[in-house]
This record gives C-alpha cells, structure tokens and sequence, in this order.
C-alpha cells in the first residue's frame, strides 16, 4: 500500500512538474539553450514515471509447472575469437549440468584448436566459413545442425551452475513460454563495474536493470532475454524466422519479435551463472557502445511503438529501453550546465527565485520517494558517477539513428589487457574539466555568487557536487593504472 501510494505521488508530482517547466520556467532570452534543458527535463521525467510504473504490480514469484515429458536439450556456446583456456573451463561447466543435454561449440573464428578442445571433452563443435550477422547468424546456423526443443546459449565466458537446466526446463511445461532468462552474475567483483561497500555488499552497475527492472517487467509479460544465461523454445524461435541478424543487440529485438508472435517470456531473479565483468574502462566503453548502438537500431528499424502484436505495456517497456540510451546522452546537459552559467552565462531556466527552489525541491523529493519505493535497493550516489561514464559513450551511439548501415558487432575484450581507450575516459574528463574551471572562477571571484543570490548558491553547490561526482568517474577510470604504478 505504501509503494503503491508512493508510486502516485511520483506520477503525479513529475506530471505537475513538467507542466510548471513548459508553462512558467522557460527563459525566452535564451530560448535554444532553454528548450534543450527542456527536452532532456521531459525525457528524465517520463523515463522515471515508466520505471516507477513498472513497480505497480507485486512480485510473484514464478512457479513452473511439473513437465510430464524431458525436454531434448542442446547447449550453445558460441565464440569468436575468446581465449581457448577461457572456453575450456566454460565448456567444462556447461557440459557438468545435471539434466540430460548435448554441448555444442559454435566457433566462428573457425580455429583448429576450438575444433580440438570440442573433441577432447566429448562436446559438439560448428564451425562457419562465412560469419554473416555475427553472434545471431551463428546462433542460426547451429540450429540447422540440431534438433533439441530447448537451447541454451552461454557466452563464452559464463559458467553455468551444475542445476541450471533442472531449475529452468519445467518452466517450459507450458507451451507459451519461449524464453526463461537468469541475470547475468559475476565472478570477478573487483572488475571496472563492480565497487565494494561493506565486507558483504558489492554494487554493480546492473544492479537496477537486474534486480528491480527486468524482475518488474516480469509481471507485465515484457521481460527480455539478454543474450546469456537463459533456455529458449527452438519453436518459438523458429516462429520468428531465427534469431534477427540485422541488429548488434539481437537479444532484444529476439524477445520483440517473440512478444509480438504471442510468446510469454519468464525473469527468474536468480543467480545461475556466472561470468566475466568487463575489467577495465576499454572493455567497458566497447560493451556499452555496442549495447547503445543496437538501442539505436532498434530505434530507427524496429520502433517498439509500431510493433504488431506487442500489449500496450509491451511497447512502453520495449520503447523505454531503446530510449535509455538516447537519454543517457542527453544528461550531458545536467552535467555541464552548471559550470556553463558561470563560464559562458548560460541561463536555460527563468532566473527567478522560486523557479530555482522549485526544481531543487523537484529533485530533492523524488530521490526521496524512489529510495522508498526501491526499497532503497539503488545506490543513486554510485548511478551518478556510472551515469557520467556512459554519458558519452551514449553520445558516440547516436550517428546510428540516422545510418544504421554495416555496424560491425564487436567482441567485448576479456583478457583485461587492453589499454585504457581515450574515448572512455574524455568524457568523464571534459565534465570534470569544466566544472573544474568553474569552480576555480568562482574561487578567485567570489562575487559572481554572492551577486547572483540563491541562484549563485544553488549553481554553485551543483557544479561542485557535479565536479566531485566527475573528478570520481575519472578516478575509476585510471584506477587500474594508478594501482600498477604504486
């Protein structure tokens, strides 16, 4: 009762507030920067009312079915270019599960020695000369070659638990479930997106995606598979014409298609896999960048609100995640506005008192009514930092909304070998740079804040919380240099 009435006043206090922003906060002398401020104001307020509205419904948890039948299984592992001593122990894994199955390696580097490694430990081994729609066409071309109604596909650094078939088969018992989809869990909590908080308590950055989105989708039907760690019905697949090729992020646009067709998908919140964290900012920005870039596909082929056969709340959802990723970019604005007002003038709200109180209050108090109906099971502190790293990578993304033509599917790097790419670490840079420069104006000319009232304060307060918050996203990003060189 309390989440629910919670969730209202969200709903409601973010509709209100857009509404005072469009009407009465405007500054006319300044009126492109201001309706820029605007956008990116609209687009944060209706994201936070999806994802509260999401939450509506109660968890229930999911109950499978006893199946009277044992389903024939076929274990995907599929590489390109991995490290053999990598797909060894995953193979190993997979090949340990406890309910009946057939492992099979899909290699499309087409290697000798992957064809070996399948040989010596008893698996099946695929191999394709011509490696058209990268990991979706060598999903598809191993299923010309197998026959198990169920698949399951791992990538090539996730280790399956031993009872992972036998806790998802009977799921499967009813005939309109195609996918049951596990989070992704890893094994090396000290990588780039892991921090620890107390002895027993590690964020991650996929914490809310894993923990409270995709489980909230789940009671609306419109929980997604996410490319790993999860069982998938050969027929519904099949109903589809195979895993889609023409996106870098083929789990989404997979679960679209199979919504569309009918097909009920399954979230189960439970660790049963494991795998491999990016480790450093390179793996990371390469990971993130191709995750935004098949949003932005999505966005321009496939739009989620024009999907036949999705419900209402299917399209919303779908939309919301495509759309993640074009606002992600867009908070740039939030996290250079401030040093802008004291380096350039930059004023893209009425600068009136109230105007400025109002959207501090704004601020305040859904922070504070998100923390109640989470749970407080989000670090917002932690979310901000990681928001400012993947600010620009979403930025880098945003030319595939217009041309979304021969976008290469990269491998995310799992050796942590890599060297720290500039182009993930300019962004944080340039924020920190600016607020910084900022704040050193303000240092030696103390006037400028004293002279602008509240409105100083207040921009003052946010530029040095937004330099802190930026000069820290750096921080993460050279950590791992700054440790070897100690």
């Amino acid at each position: 009762m309390i989440q629910r009435s919670a969730i209202i006043c969200c709903v409601l206090l973010s509709l209100f507030y857009l509404s005072w922003r469009i009407c009465f906060t405007l500054n006319t002398d300044q009126i492109v920067a201001s309706v820029i401020f605007l956008v990116v104001d609209i687009l944060t307020c209706f994201s936070a009312i999806l994802f509260v509205v999401s939450l509506w419904r109660k968890r229930v948890p999911s109950t499978p079915f006893k199946a009277s039948n044992q389903f024939t299984v076929d274990v995907f592992v599929p590489t390109c270019n991995e490290a053999c001593e990598m797909l060894e122990t995953t193979m190993q894994y997979c090949i340990d599960m406890d309910y009946p199955h057939t492992t099979w390696l899909l290699d499309d580097g087409n290697r000798q020695e992957m064809k070996s490694l399948a040989e010596r430990l008893g698996a099946g081994y695929i191999a394709r000369e011509r490696n058209i729609g990268a990991k979706a066409g060598n999903l598809n071309n191993a299923m010309q070659y197998t026959q198990g109604a169920l698949i399951a596909v791992f990538d090539a650094d996730f280790r399956p638990e031993k009872e992972f078939l036998t806790r998802l088969v009977d799921y499967f018992a009813e005939d309109s479930i195609a996918v049951v989809q596990t989070p992704q869990t890893y094994y090396n909590t000290d990588s780039f997106q892991h921090r620890r908080l107390s002895e027993k308590e590690i964020y991650t950055d996929q914490d809310t995606f894993m923990h409270l989105v995709l489980p909230a989708r789940n009671n609306w039907n419109a929980a997604y598979w996410i490319g790993t760690n999860a069982l998938l019905r050969r027929k519904a697949i099949e109903s589809i014409g195979g895993f889609p090729t023409d996106c870098v992020t083929e789990d989404v646009l997979t679960s679209m298609f199979l919504h569309g067709k009918g097909w009920k998908s399954i979230y189960i919140d439970e660790p049963l896999a494991y795998g491999l964290a990016p480790v450093g900012i390179s793996e990371y920005y390469i990971q993130r960048l191709r995750w935004a870039k098949g949003a932005f596909q999505i966005m321009s082929s496939h739009n989620p609100l024009f999907q036949k056969g999705l419900t209402f709340m299917q399209r919303i959802f779908y939309f919301s995640s495509v759309s993640h990723f074009f606002e992600g970019g867009f908070k740039i604005v939030y996290y250079l506005f401030p040093a802008f007002f004291f380096l350039f003038g930059l004023v893209p709200v009425y600068p009136y008192k109230p105007v400025i109180i109002g959207m501090l209050l704004y601020v305040g108090i859904t922070r504070l009514i998100l923390e109640l109906i989470t749970g407080r099971r989000i670090n917002l502190l932690l979310d901000d930092i990681y928001s400012v790293i993947k600010s620009f990578i979403y930025l880098a993304a945003f030319p595939v909304l217009v041309s979304n033509q021969n976008i290469r599917f990269k491998v995310t790097p799992k050796s942590g070998k890599e060297s720290i790419m500039w182009q993930g670490v300019v962004g944080p840079a340039i924020i920190f740079g600016f607020n910084l420069a900022a704040i050193v104006l303000i240092i030696f000319n103390p006037y400028i804040v004293a002279s602008l009232g509240v409105l100083g304060w207040i921009c003052f307060g946010w530029c040095f919380s937004m330099g802190i918050i930026a000069f820290t996203a750096c921080y993460f990003c050279f950590e791992p240099f700054i440790k070897k060189t100690k």
